[in-house]
């Protein structure tokens, strides 16, 4: 009983700084990001990485980024309510 309390106590030292460590990424590519959209680099950079990364840490708070749609079901071409011919 003793150790799982221990183990657990543990285990809430570590949480934290996994989400301070997350959140550090984030706020670090919002601010490169926000950067190279407002021009403040000499040289526009590839901002691929900084996106991956805020994009990756954002699904690991359960968030997601783009669309969620459903596709439509496609109506069949053929109605099934008439009877089919038979070719001769």
């Amino acid at each position: 009983m003793a150790a799982d309390k221990s183990q657990q106590q543990d285990e809430d030292k570590n949480d934290w700084l996994g989400h301070v460590v997350r959140l550090g990424l984030m706020i670090w590519a919002i601010g490169v990001i926000t950067a190279n959209y407002m021009g403040m680099f000499k040289q526009s950079i590839d901002v691929t990485f900084s996106a991956s990364i805020l994009s990756s840490m954002a699904a690991s708070y359960g968030l997601t980024v783009g669309r969620n749609t459903t596709k439509k079901e496609d109506k069949p071409k053929v109605d099934e309510t008439t009877p089919s011919v038979p070719k001769k």
